[in-house]
């Protein structure tokens, strides 16, 4: 079918029109910075809830958002999935709902799931790991703790004392306890390590027992980096880079993996206000059906996990470490300063800080050193015997 020259003009008029206006729009829309800030289910006002239910019935939340600072101050966007389908939904601070947009399926979407890069090799012949320290949003210390709670369900993280050689790697048990209604549901024990050099948290696998009145009924999910076609994949990266995927599990039976999709995140919990979070969708490489989403806090770790959040926290103790876990550039710098001597203990005093002491002859010293070996401060207690 052709257009006749007139009625082509007119519509190239209007589609410019169109274009023009839209980018006038897009500038206006850009002079007012928006900030939001997430909002769990239970935090909704009424009138809010009732707007979702309204248009939703069967809807399941899977994020919300609250705008506090730009064009529509108090306005809640919040994605639904319903019928097999997502939406975005944007309501008033007055429980209207004025916007109703349909998320685009993998098939429709100019960069789908199956188009999508995700990272698998990490380079880990180059790390020098070790089952204790720390990067900015995950902590591998024994005592660290995190319970995160829904109305039905309680999951208990516990970093333990306790650690399992995995493809010639020391790693770290970190223990999940989860529970539905008061019953035990299911207990896994997963394993990671640190790199030293880059801060990279390695996932090395997991060993699950599945619990039903009391008793062991399976081990599904569980997977190993030293088993056939399986090797160890990263659970949080040291440096974060909006948009970087990569594989959390490379095994047969297990390929989750993880996309940075937020960062600059504000995420009220029961356990405190969380600024600066990170949002991180989880997909697998097996289901394609199956997706969450996950926020985590500097410092403390993962905060919300679908409907669970942090309702309490326990930091580690001082933590004891052995001088072959401490970073390549602290133990130079003990050799340097404690040259002849013989070291007592070590404890990491903070994020930042290694405390170090040793003895020469009938002195005592403490070191305090920065992971990339310098020295920070230095006491000397002079005749007083080594302890025993």
């Amino acid at each position: 079918m052709k257009l006749r020259s007139g009625w082509l003009n007119g519509i190239l008029i209007t589609v410019g029109l169109s274009l023009m206006l839209g980018v006038i729009g897009s500038l206006a829309q850009a002079a007012e910075q928006e900030r939001k800030v997430s909002v769990l289910p239970s935090e909704l006002p009424a009138v809010i809830g009732k707007a979702i239910e309204e248009a939703f019935p069967k809807g399941e939340i899977i994020k919300i958002q609250k705008e506090v600072e730009g064009e529509n101050p108090g306005q809640y966007d919040v994605d639904i999935r319903s019928g097999g389908k997502e939406y975005e939904v944007e309501i008033s601070p007055e429980g209207k709902v004025f916007e109703v947009k349909e998320k685009m399926s993998e098939e429709e979407s100019p960069v789908g799931e199956q188009d999508k890069k995700w990272t698998d090799s990490f380079g880990e012949d180059n790390c020098e790991f070790s089952s204790v320290g720390r990067n900015r949003f995950f902590i591998l210390e024994p005592g660290h703790q995190l319970v995160l709670q829904s109305r039905t369900e309680k999951v208990v993280i516990t970093v333990l004392d306790k650690t399992e050689k995995i493809a010639g790697v020391e790693t770290r048990v970190v223990e999940e306890r989860e529970e539905e209604n008061g019953e035990l549901k299911e207990v896994s024990r997963n394993f990671f390590a640190i790199c030293r050099e880059h801060g990279d948290v390695f996932y090395f696998g997991e060993e699950v027992d599945i619990y039903k009145d009391g008793k062991i009924v399976g081990h599904s999910g569980q997977w190993r980096a030293d088993r056939k076609d399986s090797r160890a994949g990263i659970m949080m990266p040291g440096t974060i880079l909006l948009g970087a995927r990569h594989y959390q599990e490379i095994s047969p039976n297990a390929m989750d993996r993880a996309e940075i999709i937020t960062d600059g995140v504000t995420m009220k919990t029961p356990a405190g206000t969380f600024k600066n979070c990170i949002r991180v969708e989880e997909t697998s490489g097996i289901d394609p059906g199956e997706r969450c989403y996950k926020t985590y806090a500097p410092g403390v770790g993962i905060v919300q996990d679908e409907d669970l959040v942090l309702t309490e926290y326990r930091q580690a103790k001082e933590v004891s470490i052995l001088l072959k876990d401490l970073p390549r550039a602290v133990r130079a710098a003990i050799k340097k300063h404690a040259a002849g001597g013989e070291v007592k203990n070590i404890e990491k005093k903070t994020m930042i800080l290694y405390e170090v002491k040793f003895q020469k002859g009938d002195r005592r010293y403490e070191l305090l050193l920065t992971p990339d070996g310098r020295r920070v401060e230095e006491e000397v207690e002079k005749g007083k015997p080594a302890e025993e």
